[in-house]
């Protein structure tokens, strides 16, 4: 376990900058917004109703931010994903991947590995690197919409539904990826007891 340290510290820092963007960031955009949730904290993503919602809400501060002279909620948003949410997608994927690759290595267990756990700790890192392909792509694409640019030029509803299956799909991989990590985990304990076990 001492030689996995440093794959613990990057997801102790990785859950710091999580908590960060998530309870600091996102929260004083949202208020900007009135409250409205952004895309990327929303399970199932917006649908043309919702995002046309989240535009005009951008848009309306957008204007308000102009004669205020102050920061526009469009402009932090942007701000967030060219910063801590630039930083945090290929954080998080690779503390996902090395927690997967810590079940088979973890402890001094030398009992032979299955081949089944071997294939799962593999789906783990394809689930990973997937959640941070959809993640940077969804960032993009959230930026093409609700950026200051686009509030200039009007809400392009051709990309809500590309948004929509980021979102999910960012979701989906990354809820996958925790929850085969648990299995992975519980299953080398198991193992451990196994072979720990007297007569074993």
């Amino acid at each position: 376990m001492k030689r996995l340290w440093p794959g613990w510290l990057l997801c102790v820092l990785t859950a710091g900058l999580f908590a960060y963007m998530f309870f600091v960031d996102v929260p004083a955009i949202s208020a900007m917004l009135g409250g409205i949730a952004l895309p990327d904290a929303v399970v199932l993503g917006y649908g043309d109703a919702e995002a046309r919602a989240l535009y005009d809400a951008f848009a309306a501060d957008f204007t308000a931010a102009g004669t205020q002279g102050r920061q526009s909620a469009s402009a932090a948003y942007l701000a967030m994903h060219a910063r801590v949410d630039l930083l945090l997608p290929p954080l998080l994927a690779m503390s996902l991947a090395f927690c997967g690759f810590a079940s088979l290595h973890a402890g001094q267990n030398k009992t032979q590995t299955p081949r089944a756990i071997s294939v799962g700790v593999g789906l783990v890192m394809a689930l990973a690197f997937t959640y941070l392909a959809c993640d940077f792509i969804e960032n993009a694409v959230a930026d093409a919409m609700f950026g200051p640019q686009a509030l200039t030029s009007g809400f392009n509803g051709q990309l809500v539904i590309v948004l929509k299956v980021l979102t999910m799909g960012k979701f989906a991989t990354l809820f996958m990826a925790v929850g085969l990590i648990a299995a992975l985990w519980i299953a080398r304990f198991n193992r451990a007891r196994r072979s720990d076990a007297p007569g074993v």
